[in-house]
């Protein structure tokens, strides 16, 4: 079997600290390495080399992105192309609405299960700001109650609250049980 990698284009620490936790397992089944790029503060340019890197390298790639302002999951991809040529329509996966989202789906037992957040049937409007909200110190506490988070993490209670990410466990991970 061929060595394969795969480079995860990220956002930022929120995402990578996601990603690492929840998603890295299932990830290094199929890969043997799987590298996160963070992308917030690289140039249109340095993601552009990187790209053309990866393919030079003939590995996979994944340009993983929030929905944040854009009215719908094809606008948001068409502005990535638009700014990134290169990027694969099929490479870029775009979470609604923000990583946070995400984060609250598999909110398991724990003291932060009694959050507004980890009691909605679908998380896919949740955002940063209303993580934040929910949580007792809100900005100060986020990033140790995302850390909680992620200690006690059900990806199968996640992808039956989250489209994007249950979207994402099929398509990449070609993941069908998700019960």
């Amino acid at each position: 079997m061929p060595y394969r990698r795969l480079f995860l284009f990220l956002e930022g620490a929120d995402d990578e600290r996601f990603f690492r936790a929840v998603l890295f397992p299932p990830l290094k089944e199929r890969y043997e390495d799987v590298f996160p790029v963070q992308i917030s503060q690289l140039s249109k340019k340095k993601i552009a080399d990187w790209l053309r890197s990866v393919e030079g390298m003939e590995a996979d790639y994944l340009y993983v992105r929030d929905l944040d302002r854009f009215p719908c999951v094809m606008a948001a991809k068409d502005a990535l192309r638009e700014a990134h040529p290169r990027l694969a329509p099929e490479r870029i996966q775009i979470v609604k609405v923000e990583i946070e989202s995400w984060y609250c789906a598999g909110i398991g037992p724990g003291k932060l299960e009694d959050l507004e957040v980890a009691t909605c049937s679908e998380t896919a409007g949740i955002t940063k700001e209303k993580l934040e909200a929910a949580i007792p110190g809100g900005r100060v506490n986020r990033i140790p109650a995302l850390v909680e988070i992620l200690e006690g993490y059900d990806l199968g209670a996640a992808a039956r609250r989250n489209e994007s990410l249950r979207r994402f466990l099929r398509k990449h991970l070609a993941v069908e049980n998700l019960g």
